[in-house]
């Protein structure tokens, strides 16, 4: 969410916070640390009114019901039975609330009643609003008086640990049997969805082999503590995405990935929920315009047969390419020094030019190098631009000239379906795993081949058409009168039939 954040005072006046955040906590640090696990005995409030349960707050928290989840939290700690981690439950969703001087008192509360997991605290996408504040600057300087012992670093995927909820469980819990649902152990990932068998073990498939694809080129290990992937049914969908318009999202903090299909933005968060776990391991924090450009790289691409991978053009190089000819296309330095809440305001126009900066890097054979390099370079260049320079051998300047004349050259794709245009002759809706066909137009290339009305056409020539975009993508390659090869699904079969476009609108 984009929400303004709180101006950084002069490094004087947040010296003087941090020592009054020491003072502050002195009587806390000379008292007995509570056992972990220990709950606070519940008591109720006057009247005989029954407390909101933590089970209930973390079913809000999950379907992000931020406001409710305040309120449920709020009456707890009136009655005196908020502990540590539920007042930091309330600092995140006040700050996504917008509420962000309630929000930076809450977290401190929450500190000085116990709350230390502050790596949790530092890779929480929800304190985002207050990340600039003296508050939250003042307790992070202040960590190191502050943090209880360590265990050992040496321990097993799934030990348990304060953010590494079950969050399958907590799935169940808030959906029941309406899912399929699984768990691999060994890859540190686990499955919610709505699919059926083969669709589900198709979109598994894809998933660990991306995986390992990840692993080899980037990321080093799968992830440490159990993620949740949920293709979530459409009444359902509500509950985690914002509007129609948002497909996917990743949750860092909730070990969560939601998404509506199985198509691009699947594939996308995909990559975040790699790319956090990596960062929050090499305790980095890429910039928004990295962790953006790669995962929408792998909105759209195939593994060759030798198994590398080819990144496609989608619908986003057009509009990149238009504005690197237009001259409106971002210069690298201003992007490389955006903040997340300014990149995401220009979110439209940015979204299209990252992905294409990192295509044109993978073209080079250079992207691989480059991500070795950021963690190289990190610390003396958060922006990521040092890493471009030592990937290619040459200033960050000249590879952005090398990548506006690429774009320029390489001309534009089709993208869209016009009158005339070869055409099978339906309109669909997405249905998950692929699109289900609603209608025909007269004279359907589609009907004629036998197709019917709640078929779900999930692949055109070997092409996983997944959602209504993609399907858009794959017409707009069809030629007039050259048959394809459609594999659909119906009656819970799975078929193919060959269907020869015809021009849409034609006689």
């Amino acid at each position: 969410m984009n929400r303004p954040t709180t101006p950084t005072l002069r490094p004087p006046l947040r010296a003087a916070a941090i020592a009054a955040l020491a003072l502050l906590l002195a009587a806390d640090a000379r008292a007995q640390a509570p056992v972990p696990g220990d709950v606070a005995p519940v008591r109720k409030p006057s009247g005989g009114a029954s407390l909101p349960t933590v089970a209930e707050i973390e079913r809000a928290l999950l379907a992000r019901r931020f406001e409710e989840a305040h309120e449920m939290i709020a009456r707890r700690d009136a009655a005196g039975a908020a502990d540590g981690e539920l007042l930091y439950n309330d600092a995140c969703a006040l700050a996504q609330l917008g509420r962000l001087a309630a929000a930076e008192a809450r977290l401190l509360e929450a500190v000085r009643r116990g709350f230390r997991d502050f790596d949790h605290m530092e890779a929480d996408e929800d304190l985002e609003p207050i990340r600039a504040s003296t508050t939250y600057e003042a307790i992070m300087e202040s960590r190191a008086r502050l943090e209880q012992p360590k265990p050992a670093p040496e321990r097993s995927r799934g030990d348990a640990r304060r953010r590494a909820r079950d969050p399958l469980a907590e799935w169940k819990t808030a959906h029941g049997d309406g899912y399929r649902y699984e768990t691999d152990a060994e890859r540190g990932l686990q499955y919610a969805t709505y699919l059926d068998e083969a669709a589900h073990a198709r979109m598994k498939d894809e998933l660990e082999r991306l995986e390992r694809h990840l692993i080899d080129a980037y990321f080093g290990k799968p992830p440490e503590d159990p993620v949740l992937i949920a293709v979530v049914r459409p009444e359902d969908a509500k509950r985690y995405l914002e509007s129609k318009e948002i497909r996917g999202t990743y949750q860092h903090a909730e070990r969560r990935l939601v998404a509506r299909d199985v198509g691009q933005s699947l594939q996308h968060e995909f990559v975040h929920l790699m790319h956090f776990g990596h960062m929050e391991r090499t305790g980095q924090r890429h910039p928004i315009w990295i962790q953006e450009g790669l995962a929408s790289l792998y909105e759209d691409y195939g593994f060759r047969p030798d198994g590398s991978v080819e990144f496609r053009p989608n619908v986003r190089f057009n509009i990149a390419r238009r504005q690197v000819v237009s001259g409106t296309a971002m210069r690298w330095k201003e992007l490389a020094g955006l903040k997340a809440e300014a990149f995401m305001a220009d979110a439209e126009r940015l979204y299209p030019q990252v992905r294409a900066m990192f295509e044109f890097m993978a073209r080079e054979r250079r992207l691989e190098a480059f991500y070795k390099e950021l963690l190289a370079t990190s610390a003396e260049s958060p922006d990521g631009l040092r890493a471009i320079e030592r990937a290619f051998g040459e200033p960050a300047g000249t590879v952005e000239e090398r990548w506006k004349r690429w774009m320029k050259e390489r001309g534009a794709i089709d993208d869209s379906v016009s009158r005339g245009d070869a055409s099978l002759g339906f309109a669909a809706e997405d249905a998950g795993d692929g699109v289900r066909i609603r209608s025909f137009v007269p004279k359907s290339a589609a009907r004629a081949a036998g197709l019917r009305v709640d078929d779900v056409v999930l692949a055109i020539d070997g092409t996983p058409v997944r959602n209504r975009e993609e399907l858009t993508l794959a017409a707009a390659k069809l030629e007039v009168g050259r048959e394809v090869l459609v594999r659909f699904r119906r009656d819970g079969a799975e078929s193919e039939v060959r269907v020869a476009p015809r021009p849409l609108g034609g006689p």
